[in-house]
């Protein structure tokens, strides 16, 4: 040691700095902190204890410390600075907050935010007792990294608190012109919007709209940053219409930057999705609409266009799911549109789209325009399609019957299902099947007992040889049979011969939301009541008026 210090001091301290590097970097830490003490009382042969280049010699030597791994031990190098500041009678707060942050950042940086979390908090109680406002932005960042820290543990009261503070200290301070605001004000908005301040959340995010604009530019990606922040908020608060508005300002800043295609698209299928999933549907389709727009310009090849396309069909399907049928059909006609302004009037595409507008129609009881665009459709199918063949025929006849029936057309309805029964004469086919349902149901409903018994027949007996005895639609058929039985007064027969084999077999047929299944509920109930049999009358009705609700929820939806 004496040789050492012999050494030390014919040497200046920045020489002897460059030894303790050297010791470090061979892990000769004992020896570094034995040459750093040795440091220290040459400084202070040179300086007073109490001058301040003292306390940085310990910060330096402590960085050097740090910098090497030995967090330790550069955390004993600042606490003696500190011990340095805090003994002077007149202490300077802020190099002491200074000196708090410095050891907190040596703890965060190897990962042990429980003991930098205590310093940020000496830190704090340092700058809140200096003086002057020089320190000012210092300690907003201590306020937004203790805010930070409580919010990433889910402490939303405690951060939205430091944030509050830091927000209430920036308003003291000219921030006009400093980007680093944005940043702090928006962090501070997430965190009120996290715990319900949203009133606060967006005064904050207003002013950092404010800067940005000044800061960055009135086109820049950070004001776009905000705006999306703002429209995030309104969106937890539920006002769709402000979150609509602040959106539409992010893509009109998007547009307006070069490189911003993905991302820009990426967020309108996020804003879109939100609505939807809120139930703004109107909204949900003014978004999906502007990704679908904006898709198309970016993707030109045709390959890509089909599978646009696909989506956007996806799209309009999710619309029908949720019964809104009339943003479906503005969906369809859009495709349509842009399918036949690449392809022509007449594709097979554009068939399959003529269908799906013609279903929307349906649904919104414009049997006509309906019935237009299924012939339509199957004209084009015809035209460039294979030639026709019976099951084609068979599918159409199908189509347009049912539009028929809707319309109240039964005559030429009854003509189309018996054009059906002809085209499939030779082979077993479920159109048949469909026919003789259809046949039975409307000759039912004109009290033609005979035809539809006929029909029901006929059904039964396909179901038979195709599925068994035992298919449940074969069993269901007993249920359409009973009904025109009873229909005729011969309620004991068709409840012995008829009804009896589903209540044995499959006593759920009761209960399934369609009109046989009503009618067969209603007339077992008036059968046991007249046999005095309350129990299963009840049970009857019962089961008719949850079909009935059903049904009727159904006609009104």
């Amino acid at each position: 040691m004496e040789k050492d210090t012999l050494t030390i001091k014919e040497h200046e301290v920045s020489e002897i700095q460059a030894e303790l590097d050297s010791l470090l970097r061979n892990n000769y830490h004992l020896e570094a902190t034995a040459l750093a003490d040795s440091i220290l009382v040459l400084a202070k042969e040179t300086y007073s204890n109490t001058d301040l280049r003292i306390v940085l010699i310990h910060k330096r030597i402590a960085e050097k410390f740090a910098d090497n791994g030995y967090s330790n031990i550069a955390s004993q190098y600042i606490q003696r600075a500190l011990a340095i500041l805090r003994s002077n009678p007149t202490p300077d707060y802020a190099f002491i907050g200074d000196m708090y942050i410095y050891l907190a950042q040596i703890f965060r940086h190897h990962q042990l935010s429980n003991i930098a979390i205590n310093y940020y908090e000496q830190a704090l109680e340092a700058y809140e007792q200096a003086e002057g406002r020089e320190h000012y932005f210092r300690l907003v960042t201590v306020y937004m990294t203790l805010g930070t820290f409580h919010y990433e543990i889910e402490n939303f009261g405690t951060a939205s608190s430091y944030y509050t503070k830091a927000s209430n200290l920036i308003s003291k301070m000219d921030t006009q012109y400093r980007a680093d605001m944005v940043e702090i004000l928006n962090r501070i908005a997430k965190a009120q919007t996290r715990t319900g301040a949203y009133k606060l959340a967006i005064q904050n995010l207003n002013q950092s709209i404010q800067i940005a604009k000044k800061v960055f530019g009135k086109n820049s990606i950070e004001l776009a940053n905000q705006y999306e922040s703002l429209a995030e908020v309104y969106l937890q608060r539920g006002d769709s219409q402000e979150a609509n508005t602040s959106a539409e300002k992010v893509v009109k800043i998007l547009v307006g930057n070069i490189g911003t295609a993905e991302r820009r698209q990426t967020y309108e299928r996020k804003i879109a999705d939100t609505f939807f999933y809120k139930r703004e549907y109107e909204l949900a389709h003014q978004w999906y609409q502007k990704l679908y727009a904006d898709a198309l310009i970016a993707n030109q090849d045709l390959n890509d266009f089909t599978q646009l396309s696909d989506w956007y069909i996806q799209v309009a399907g999710k619309f029908e799911r949720v019964k809104e049928d009339a943003i479906a059909l503005k969906i369809y006609q859009e495709l349509l549109q842009q399918n036949q302004e690449r392809f022509g009037e007449n594709n097979l595409k554009a068939a399959e789209m003529m269908h799906f507008i013609s279903k929307c129609y349906v649904r919104l009881n414009d049997f006509q325009q309906a019935e237009d665009y299924t012939n339509k459709a199957y004209a084009i199918e015809w035209e460039i399609g294979s030639e026709k063949d019976s099951t084609q025929l068979a599918i159409q006849n199908i189509d347009m019957a049912g539009l028929l029936l809707m319309k109240g057309d039964t005559v030429e309805a009854v003509k189309l299902y018996q054009n059906v029964e002809k085209l499939e004469e030779n082979r077993e086919s479920r159109w048949k099947a469909i026919a003789y349902n259809n046949l039975s149901m409307i000759n039912f409903h004109q009290q033609k007992f005979n035809e539809a018994y006929y029909y029901s027949e006929l059904l039964l007996g396909y179901y038979k040889e195709n599925y068994g005895r035992d298919y449940i639609k074969t069993i269901g058929c007993y249920l359409l049979m009973g009904n025109i039985i009873y229909a005729q007064g011969e309620k004991e027969k068709a409840v012995e011969n008829y009804y009896s084999k589903p209540i044995r077999l499959a006593a759920q047929l009761f209960r399934k939301p369609n009109e046989v299944s009503f009618q067969a509920s209603r007339n077992l109930s008036d059968y046991y009541k007249n046999l005095k049999k309350e129990d299963l009358s009840q049970r009857y009705a019962a089961y008719a008026r949850e079909i009935q609700v059903v049904i009727s929820s159904e006609n009104t939806n």
